[in-house]
């Protein structure tokens, strides 16, 4: 135990180092020459933590005033800018840190003394005490029970967070208060593109914030989302309401656009006044346009798929058993092949669906407000900036507020 301990606590202070080097250099130069053994270094630290955290429980002679503050800082300095997001916006936050993990680093220097000698390292001497202790283990455990759980929880959603942003182009982030979705704005001369990514169940806060912040200058349109279903397809229908209800959130449904509704017809029809201007009477309306694809677009894997949801969901007495039964479902009826024709029709051909619109309302509208889901966001973006759009502005909307939510579904029980 005592080379393990003592080779992390030079891997401590070297990640400390080269972190200190990595982030100063690209401050005066454009040059990050440490970036990869940074890394090396942080991932082995990492992993090394863990098991000299509960090594702690189990070896009395390991100081805990020196190793928990180490072990804390490797595991959460990562979750910094997650947990509190303003320090993401300091530039040099990372120079800090790392600047904190080097000062963390020579604590040993303190720690191990003999004499006017220094050491970095534990010296074998200070581990001719007995190896086990049966109040230290008790101790460290029941001091355990109460960090670990939660610990675990915020290393989850962060876990989470990173694999739902990956996903979703950064369109969606899972925050420690709630589900975030993300608007980014882009213009290209004088025309602006809103992609809005959108989420079936939220607060009603953040939809009626949502309708409420569609309005801008000149005249605009909303490409809104939703699959008709001309030839009734569709047999069961698939209603969100009752998984709102089940979380105590509202239904997309209920958010309620303020403007005019068109058909694609009128969108098409010849211009009747020159781009970009706007007269007195029609300044500032908003016109909006289902440019979605109907349930005909789909091939039958996909049909099939949805009137099963909606079956499952519409017959089982609670929204997690008819989702259960739709995932027992799917693992006996669904094929790779099924699932990737699935996929393409409930993303690609709609994407592509709605990138058509978009050509056509670019010609007559000073403003186009997608707000489609967060899954469908990726394709468009790339869409949008291959057509010469830069991105000018993000915004963020807490669509789930956590606390509200667990508070309405423990109210309700």
């Amino acid at each position: 135990m005592r080379t393990f301990a003592n080779l992390f606590l030079i891997l401590f202070l070297a990640d400390g180092g080269f972190s200190v080097v990595d982030e100063l250099v690209p401050l005066l130069y454009p040059l990050a020459p440490f970036t990869e053994l940074r890394l090396l270094l942080a991932g082995t630290v990492m992993v090394m933590a863990v098991p000299l955290y509960f090594s702690l429980g189990i070896d009395r002679r390991l100081p805990k005033r020196l190793f928990l503050p180490l072990i804390l800082f490797v595991l959460f300095c990562p979750l910094s800018t997650w947990l509190f997001p303003p320090l993401a916006e300091i530039r040099i936050f990372g120079l800090l840190a790392s600047l904190i993990q080097v000062l963390l680093g020579m604590l040993p220097l303190y720690y191990f003394r003999k004499g006017e000698a220094r050491s970095l390292t534990m010296s074998p001497e200070l581990f001719a005490a007995p190896f086990f202790s049966i109040r230290n283990s008790l101790l460290f455990g029941a001091a355990s029970l109460l960090v670990v759980p939660p610990a675990l929880a915020l290393f989850g959603l962060s876990a989470a967070d990173s694999y739902v942003a990956g996903y979703t182009s950064g369109f969606m982030h899972i925050a420690p208060d709630g589900l975030r979705m993300i608007e980014r704005v882009y213009k290209r001369d004088n025309r602006t593109i809103r992609l809005t990514a959108m989420i079936h169940v939220g607060n009603r806060e953040y939809y009626d914030g949502l309708a409420g912040s569609v309005v801008a200058p000149g005249r605009s349109i909303i490409l809104a989302e939703g699959v008709t279903d001309e030839g009734k397809l569709l047999r069961n229908s698939i209603d969100y309401g009752k998984m709102a209800g089940f979380l105590g959130l509202t239904s997309q449904k209920a958010m309620q656009y303020r403007g005019r509704v068109i058909e694609e017809e009128e969108l098409e029809a010849p211009q009747r006044r020159s781009l970009g201007t706007v007269d007195e009477k029609k300044g500032g309306e908003v016109d909006i346009l289902r440019a979605d694809v109907d349930v005909s677009d789909f091939r039958p894997p996909t049909i099939l798929v949805l009137n099963t949801a909606g079956k499952q969901l519409q017959e089982s007495p609670s929204f997690l058993k008819g989702v259960m039964a739709l995932n027992s479902w799917g693992e006996k009826n669904i094929t790779p092949e099924m699932s990737d024709i699935i996929m393409d029709d409930i993303l690609h051909r709609r994407n592509m669906g709605v990138i058509r619109h978009l050509e056509k309302a670019l010609d007559r509208y000073d403003t186009v407000v997608i707000p489609w889901g967060a899954l469908h966001m990726k394709e468009i973006e790339a869409e949008v900036l291959k057509r010469g759009f830069k991105l000018q502005e993000e915004r963020k909307r807490v669509s789930i507020d956590f606390r509200k939510m667990f508070l309405s579904t423990y109210m309700s029980q």
